[in-house]
């Protein structure tokens, strides 16, 4: 009976199935004449259409009437509903789901989830939080923060009496990377009114022009100190040099929470998730903690050898030390197993400390080591774990479930295979 594992941020959806293939899309739906598109495609018109756009649905959970009458959806389930069909059908359909769900989830929502699932329909076998799915092979208390579109989650996962337990957790509900966004959305509109009297965001257009290139952005100050930047306008195309600092200096404005709940649990090991790689990313005071890898959550649920607790589902936020059968993080990386330093296509090695973009065109893939926004995948090797930076909506991808030498992986019809090179 197939089996695929979905984990539900809204940030950023993610689905895996047992053969690796992932399939990711974030939290947005648009209602239109004909039904409840979700995704990307809805993303790209969320600025533009904001009457019949959302992306609250699943931070807020329920069946209560939407604001509007709308002939598609009367409340958020509905349009929740249409998301997970199209996760599942994008999954090619599994026969059973492992749930990965964040703590901000209420007993109600994960009840009315359940509900969801059954009218697919599609047979749940178990719901885990997503800090234990990411954590249960540490082996030392950590801190988990994972950032979704509208809050933030802070999770302290810990050994106790050989088991594996979220023994404390807290919600930020004014951190989410939307608020990021709109800082660093308003920090350029005010620039632009500065240097040419223009401001982009008085537009719906506008909007979504700066909405649409601001995750590249980022992940590029990620790499950069500073990155020029453009904006079409009536004008003609406006150019902006897009510090680093300052965006840091904001991002940092907005984690006042954040860094009060970590000096709670000073002791433990910081990990920021991969929805929360901004944060380390920009700003260097977390530049040192851990980032975990985009599918350690879901390829750690495909390893767990029981999930099911009885007859009624929960959310497991405990399970004893060894019920997975995969390696703690420091054991993957060791030495003796050999470390991934490259990728090799065609004879040709690739290194992969920095982005390696991948192009495809007339059937070709070519491989370049940059950060180009307009590649169809661009993926880089951080702390021994594959991150995938971007990739084109539809684009088939399989990945393996560890980032070793030896290990395959597949970009539409090519196979790429990571390797070591020694004193690279």
């Amino acid at each position: 009976m197939s089996i695929a594992v979905l984990e539900l941020n809204d940030q950023n959806l993610l689905i895996q199935t047992e053969d690796g293939a992932v399939h990711t899309e974030p939290g947005f739906a648009h209602l239109t004449a004909t039904g409840i598109e979700t995704g990307d495609r809805a993303r790209a018109c969320a600025w533009q259409q904001t009457q019949h756009s959302y992306n609250q649905y699943w931070r807020q959970l329920n069946q209560l009437a939407l604001p509007s009458q709308q002939n598609w959806a009367r409340h958020h389930g509905d349009i929740a509903f249409a998301q997970l069909k199209q996760m599942l059908e994008a999954a090619g359909s599994p026969e059973r789901l492992i749930m990965v769900v964040p703590g901000s989830f209420s007993d109600e929502q994960l009840s009315l989830l359940l509900g969801l699932a059954s009218a697919i329909p599609v047979q749940m076998a178990s719901i885990i939080d997503s800090a234990l799915a990411t954590c249960i092979n540490n082996a030392k208390p950590t801190l988990l923060v994972e950032l979704q579109l509208h809050q933030a989650v802070i999770s302290l996962v810990q050994p106790t009496d050989g088991s594996m337990v979220v023994s404390d957790q807290e919600i930020i509900p004014d951190l989410g990377v939307m608020h990021l966004y709109n800082a660093a959305a308003r920090y350029i509109s005010d620039r632009m009114i500065e240097d040419y009297r223009y401001d982009p965001m008085h537009s719906s257009e506008g909007e979504q022009t700066i909405y649409d290139q601001l995750p590249n952005w980022l992940m590029q100050l990620g790499w950069e100190d500073e990155i020029a930047i453009s904006l079409p306008s009536s004008q003609g195309d406006l150019k902006l040099n897009l510090p680093k600092a300052v965006i840091a200096e904001l991002f940092g404005q907005r984690l006042n929470h954040l860094n009060a709940a970590l000096q709670k649990h000073s002791t433990a090991n910081l990990c920021f998730a991969h929805s929360a790689s901004l944060i380390p990313a920009l700003i260097s005071e977390y530049a040192s903690a851990d980032v975990a890898s985009q599918a350690i959550a879901t390829d750690n649920c495909l390893d767990l050898q029981e999930l099911r607790k009885g007859d009624e589902l929960h959310r497991i936020i405990s399970l004893a030390k060894g019920t997975s059968r995969g390696s703690s993080p420091k054991q993957k990386s060791h030495k003796k197993q050999g470390q991934v330093t490259h990728m090799l296509y065609r004879d040709q090695a690739y290194p992969l400390h920095q982005p390696l973009s991948m192009h495809i065109g007339d059937g070709e893939l070519l491989l370049a080591n940059n950060l180009d926004s307009k590649a169809a995948f661009v993926l880089v090797v951080e702390n021994q774990s594959l991150r995938v930076l971007h990739h084109d909506v539809g684009l088939d991808i399989q990945l393996p479930r560890d980032c070793r030498p030896g290990q395959s992986l597949k970009i539409a019809d090519h196979e790429l295979r990571l390797i070591e090179v020694s004193n690279a």
